[in-house]
Order: C-alpha cells, then structure tokens, then sequence
C-alpha cells in the first residue's frame, strides 16, 4: 500500500494541458488534527502518547511530555502538552529530589519550505511553561537547559516530505503527456507554507511549459464513429466519479445528498453533451471532470480534517487538493496537452483507492446491472424489484409471478401493457390499465418507504401528473412497424422518461426500456426520493405556504436536475423551464380536481 505521503498528492495527476507557458500556484490544506497524528507518529511515541528528555534511567531525572494538542495563533502553531519534571540524583538506592514540577509547556512553530522545496518544516522557535490551571508558570533554569538542550530533534523541526509525491506528480503527467509536450513541467515544488486560522497551508507551484497548438476542428457536428467514441471518454469520467462517489458515500462521512446531487448533475452534463453532438474548441471529457470535481470538493472540504486517522483524512485532502489544482489550471485557458483517457483515470482512482488484491475490481467496470450498495448509501432502500419481462429469469420465475406483478396487480395487465401499442381509439381500454398500474406502483413505494398521511395525497398526485407530463402514459410506440420504447432526443425512456446514463446503477435498465410496471415503479421511486430531499427536508410547503409545491419542486428536480429543485418558483429561469413547470402544474392540479383519468385530454380532438 503506498504511504501516506505517497498518496497525499497522488490525486493530482490528472490535469489539463495548457496553451502557453504559465505559472500556477495550488493551495494545499493540512488541518490540524492531521498535524497532531503527525506529531505522534513522529515524536510521541511512547506510552499514552508520550516523549520523555533527558532520562537518566534511574526514575530521579526526567522531563516527560504527554497528550499534544495544536492550535494556531496568527502565523505560529502552538503545541500544548501535558508535562512532568523530576530533577534529582540517585543515592545509595535511592533518589535524592531537588526539584519536582507538574503543568504544561507550549511550544511555538513557524512553518517553512526545506531548501530544496520538497519538505514542509515546522519549527520550534519559542516555548513557554504553564502551571495546571493554564495560568503562566516559570519553571527552574534546570528544565529550561534541558528544553534547550535535549529537545528531540523532531519536535525542533518537525518535517512533512512531499518529495515521493511530487516526483509521482512529475512522472504521471510523463506518461499523459507522451510525446506531445515532455517538458510541460519544467519544475514542481513547494514555494511557501503559512498558518492560516485552523490548518497550515501548503502552496504548490507548478511551471507550465507551452504545449503544441491543438489543430483546429471546423466541423460543427461530430461523426457517428467520433461520437461513440467521446461517448465512451465521457462515459470513463463517469465511472471514475461513480467509483468515488461511491466509495465516499458507503463510508457515510460526506453530505449525501450533496454528493448524489454531483453524480446526477454530472451524468446530465453528459447526457447533454452527446445530445448537441456538437465539435468545439474544449476536451468535453476535461470538462465534465473539471465541472464535477467543483461541485465534490466543497463537500470535501466540509468533511474533511474532522478525525486523526491519518490515511482517512488525507484520502479527502487528496480530493480536495485535486480540486484546487484543477481549476487553478483550467483557468489559464483550453486543453492543449493532456488528455482525459480510460487508462489515467484508472491509474487515479488505483491511487486514491488502493485495490484489495483479495477482492480485485475495474473501478472503470461500467456494468449496467443494479448496485444495491449504491442504491443504500443514498438513501433509496432495497433494488426496484426486478422486471417481469427479465430475459434472464428462469423458467420457474415465469410459472411463478414476480414481485411487480404480484399482490393487487394483475400479471396479465403487465403482459398485455408491455406488448402495446395502442392507438387513439384503445384509449379507453388502455388508460384504465395504466391507472391500475400506477396505483399498483405508489402502494408498493409507500410500503417501502411510508409517507406521512398529509403527504401522501401530493405524491399520489406527483406520480400520475408526472407520467402525463413525461410521456401521457405510454411506454411504447410504433417505428417501422415495430414497437420501441418512447425514447427523448436525450435518451429518456418509457412512460416516466427516465435516463438509462443518468440513473445507471440504480435500475435494471433493459427493464426501463421493456417493462412499464418497472418504469413505472423506477419513476415512482426517484419521485419520492425528490419530494423527500428537496421538498419536505428543504420545507418547501413552508416557504411557499402550500403543501402542493412539494410536488412541483419534485418534479422540478427530477425535470431539471437537483439542483433546480426550486425552479418552479424562481424568476430567473429559461422560457422553456417556465413553461415545462407550468404545463406540470396545470397537470397536477387536473388531477387533484378532476381525478387520474384526467390525462384523457392528451388523446382528446
């Protein structure tokens, strides 16, 4: 397993290339209790976390310091221990005491840069002693000696290597780079460390040489083969960040919801981006990376420094610094140089997440089967249960109703519905179906996750207004004399229009496309989880006075992404998001007057 040193800045190795010769500098944080760990595997190391100077070994003389804690005060950290004095000699068996002293010492610290910019040195350049009480103390000349004398080197200067880090840095951007710009980093070094309120700040400088022009592409629109294989780029971003995320969040120690917020929003970037097929000037795949790792790194820095454990801390120090470094270099201008490619961001996530050699695993492994440790860790409980369709189901399954189409739903509906195309004039056969259907599907999501009986109504109401505005209840349509799932120019899908990218791990999605009832019920769950996080937990129905706008900052969210789960109430929003969450509140409010079957107007005239 690499050190921690090792791993400290090894995250930084994926980072765009540059147009022209710059400098930049990345700030680095190291928080306090990181520096305390330091200071015990350094220095304290003997028993309850202790150092003792000056020990004759005869038990008479001895100055033992115990139990560091660090402050900060203006440009100094501050070291407090616990501290105990004897002074004395031993005498035919026995020790004479001249002096004994119990209190506290502090001792002061400058940061500083090792000459050749490779370290980090704290060093002692005062210390004070304290009586028990915290009150100031003066101790006897004797032990003042011996703090001058005997201090342990380590805590004179206590040094934190950035060598191997910084070398791995250089040597990972080597093989990025290739043959296209080997001189990119000209150097790599730590140019200033300071105290700054909690943590030392650590800034890194980075000599950018210039890289080759990139040829100019005039095509306005990507090619088939051009596409598909951005597609797949784009596609390893989002397995890295997945792979992360993922990691992150079964730990439990970052904002959840935050963090799920950044994977949804990233996979719609992305969704976007193959949807413009457009050519233009910038790396998409750099981008959408840059652009997720802005939205991580503030949850990052919020969770991170918060423990002792020295290789925890510094696996979201990592991130955070990759961050920082990220956008101090992608705001000097377009990618010339370095590549986002499957292979680096492989190569990163090894470092960032060593692999079990007992349990190997690809973390770009872009599977599309169901991951109920993802599903868990944000909150979304147990896997929709499988679709009845199931071309892998075994032939008992098939003799043996599953669980979508058990209990109050009819199997036969679900058969009949997943192999129809109905016309206009199957209406009135055809929508009384799908009712059942969604009934089926919200009973089924409150038994999994109740709601409270003033909430219930509203995402009753959410769903079947939802599945009018999505798709006005159709999972199928014909083409070519065939019949195809109802597909957006995105790639939404089915009745509830649900995006196999964006909600990739999270549902069967050969079930998105072929099987209704498990459309239906993947719909009624992201609903749900929508009027939970950015409904009800951001009391939506409070600011807004109404318990109805519950439903429409769900739907708000699930239509626009999370972070839009106010949209519908904003002013500064696009014409087209205007209209999109108007037409759903007049569906919502057709339902909540006129009853489900409401969404016969949309086969009416």
């Amino acid at each position: 397993m690499p050190s921690i040193h090792t791993r400290f800045l090894s995250i930084l190795v994926l980072l765009p290339a540059m147009a022209a010769a710059d400098h930049v500098s990345v700030p680095l944080s190291l928080p306090l209790p990181f520096l305390e760990s330091v200071l015990r595997d350094q220095v304290f190391t003997g028993p309850g976390v202790s150092v003792r100077i000056n020990d004759d070994g005869s038990g008479c003389q001895f100055l033992v310091l115990r139990q560091p804690s660090l402050g900060a005060d203006g440009n100094r950290l501050r070291i407090r221990t616990q501290a105990e004095a004897r002074v004395g000699r031993k005498v035919a068996g026995r020790c004479l005491l001249l002096a004994t002293w119990y209190g506290q010492l502090q001792f002061d610290q400058l940061p500083s840069v090792s000459a050749d910019g490779r370290s980090v040195l704290l060093k002692t350049v005062d210390w004070r002693a304290f009586k028990p009480d915290g009150s100031p103390d003066s101790v006897s000349t004797t032990i003042g000696q011996w703090l001058d004398g005997y201090l342990p080197s380590d805590l004179k200067e206590t040094r934190i290597s950035f060598a191997r880090p910084v070398s791995e840095l250089q040597a990972f951007l080597s093989v990025m780079l290739g043959t296209q710009n080997p001189s990119m980093l000209d150097d790599v070094r730590i140019e200033r460390a300071g105290v700054r309120e909690d943590r030392v700040t650590v800034t890194l400088g980075i000599d950018v040489a210039p890289a080759p022009p990139a040829a100019r592409q005039d095509e306005p629109v990507l090619t088939d083969t051009e596409l598909e294989a951005l597609s797949e780029r784009l596609d390893a971003v989002d397995a890295f960040f997945t792979w992360t995320i993922r990691s992150l969040a079964v730990e439990g120690e970052v904002d959840l919801t935050g963090v799920l917020d950044v994977l949804v929003e990233l996979r719609r970037d992305l969704v976007e981006i193959l949807a413009r097929r457009e050519r233009g000037s910038e790396d998409p795949a750099r981008t959408l990376f840059v652009d997720a790792w802005e939205g991580l790194t503030p949850l990052l820095r919020a969770a991170a420094g918060t423990g002792d454990d020295q290789l925890e801390t510094l696996r979201y120090l990592t991130f955070i610094g990759a961050g920082d470094a990220l956008k101090a270099l992608d705001d000097l201008g377009p990618a010339a140089g370095i590549e986002v490619t499957e292979d680096g961001l492989r190569r990163l996530a090894r470092m960032l997440i060593p692999e079990d050699p007992d349990h190997p695993e690809d973390p770009l492994d872009h599977g599309e089967g169901v991951d109920p440790e993802l599903r868990s860790a944000f909150g979304f409980g147990p896997p929709v249960p499988p679709p009845h369709y199931a071309p892998d189901t075994s032939w008992l399954d098939w003799l043996i109703p599953s669980a979508v189409a058990a209990s109050s739903l009819n199997p036969k509906v679900s058969d009949r519905l997943n192999n129809w195309v109905p016309g206009n004039r199957d209406m009135q056969e055809y929508l009384p179906m799908v009712r059942e259907v969604l009934h089926h599907v919200i009973d089924a999501q409150l038994r999994t996750r109740p709601l409270s009986g003033d909430f219930q109504p509203v995402y009753r109401r959410l769903v079947f207004a939802a599945a009018w505005q999505e798709s006005c209840w159709r999972q199928f349509v014909a083409r070519n004399d065939m019949r195809v799932p109802v597909q957006s120019g995105t790639g939404d899908v089915g009745m509830m229009q649900i995006n196999p990218k964006v909600w990739r791990g999270f549902y069967d999605l050969q079930g998105l496309r072929w099987d209704i009832v498990y459309n239906a019920r993947a719909g009624a769950d992201i609903l749900q989880h929508h009027l939970i996080n950015y409904g009800i937990e951001k009391n939506e129905h409070r600011t807004t006075g109404s318990v109805d706008n519950l439903a429409r900052a769900a739907y708000a969210a699930y239509n626009g992404g999370p972070r839009q789960f106010d949209r519908y109430r904003r002013s500064d929003v696009p014409a087209q998001a205007k209209k999109i969450d108007e037409l759903f509140r007049e569906k919502y409010q057709a339902v909540k007057q006129k009853g489900e079957m409401a969404v016969t107007a949309c086969y009416s005239g």
